[in-house]
């Protein structure tokens, strides 16, 4: 794990004029954050987030470009750390060193949304704090959140559903407040329940 830069150290560094350092990011893993590190974003990553960013033309083209940003920025930092490992939800990792729960994803999320924004790539939405939900005592789930400027509507965006690498699933909150699940991820845990069924004596 590289060493931790000082608050100090992070201030100079941005000082620094034509210093030609890779942006960088913190990101969370192994449940609830108690693993963390530090990853780069070089120069050339850069400059394919601005691009993909900055050529969406409307809300809905831009949660499009945000997608992509998200599923690119988890690539990146899987070279240098073990969340590539990670399985959709909880009950598939494991005890994989990478495994995310919805704790992890949701700051992660959250860490890249905030990036994006404060890199003055977003014209449509501005990034907010994560939500949270309990439908039931014990499903208390996070995810990440965008909010629509025009529309003032916030968007889920949450990556704890697909196995790592797919892109994350973007819903207006108030649908996912209401327990929504991407349609692949219902249908397996149907077909789970059905099969539990036929077994049954």
């Amino acid at each position: 794990m590289p060493p931790r830069l000082t608050p100090l150290l992070l201030i100079l560094l941005c000082l620094l004029p034509g210093s030609g350092h890779a942006d960088g990011l913190n990101i969370c893993y192994h449940y609830r954050c108690s693993r963390q590190t530090y990853f780069e974003i070089s120069d050339e990553a850069r400059d394919w987030l601005a691009a993909r960013l900055t050529r969406a033309d409307s809300a809905a083209s831009e949660r499009d470009a945000v997608s992509d940003a998200v599923t690119a920025l988890y690539r990146i930092a899987a070279r240098e750390t073990p969340i590539w490992q990670d399985k959709g939800g909880n009950i598939h990792d494991g005890p994989a060193e990478g495994r995310m729960d919805c704790v992890d994803h949701s700051s992660n999320v959250s860490a890249f949304l905030s990036y994006l924004d404060k890199q003055g790539w977003l014209k449509f939405h501005h990034a907010a704090p994560p939500a949270w939900r309990a439908l039931w005592i014990l499903d208390l789930h996070y995810t990440g959140v965008l909010h629509d400027i025009a529309a003032g509507q916030d968007w889920a965006v949450d990556t704890w559903f697909k196995d790592f690498g797919e892109p994350p699933v973007v819903v207006p909150l108030s649908v996912w407040m209401k327990g929504y699940e991407p349609p692949a991820v219902s249908g397996l845990a149907a077909a789970a329940q059905q099969s539990k069924e036929g077994n049954s004596p």
